[in-house]
């Protein structure tokens, strides 16, 4: 009986280190984003957000984020902000049609990571709503 239980615990034993492996292996990617170079952009409550990632080593990197006025003038500040706690905020001015404030991330770009933009105005409350991209 005892040569039947440790046959058992053994051959249990021999599945599990061949399946580990195989969910290591799902769970880590081997490339950021297939088709790099590229951009994306989005346009939503008045302003457009776009997304510039370009090849870096093995993987791909954001290295451009830009938001501008869809709709008119606009007198405020951008925030954009994306993953790993990424944040940035444009002065305060009056913003013309189409003008675009530009940060340089310099991310790893993951598929399914958000990158967005919100416009607040000179008094620091939220024009817009989050606008985001989706590389």
């Amino acid at each position: 009986m005892r040569k039947i239980i440790v046959g058992l615990l053994v051959a249990f034993a021999g599945l599990a280190l061949l399946a580990a492996p195989a969910a290591a292996q799902v769970a880590k990617p081997s490339k950021a984003l297939v088709s790099c170079p590229g951009s994306k952009s989005q346009t939503d409550d008045g302003i457009t957000v776009r997304v510039y990632y370009v090849p870096y080593g093995n993987n791909c990197q954001v290295n451009h984020v830009q938001a501008w006025s869809a709709q008119g003038s606009k007198y405020g500040h951008f925030n954009l902000f994306g993953p790993y706690g990424w944040s940035d905020n444009s002065p305060t001015k009056s913003w013309g049609w189409g003008e675009p404030y530009d940060s340089y991330p310099w991310a790893i770009a993951w598929p399914g990571h958000l990158w967005c933009a919100k416009f607040y105005d000179g008094n620091n409350q939220p024009v817009t709503g989050n606008v985001c991209v989706t590389i």
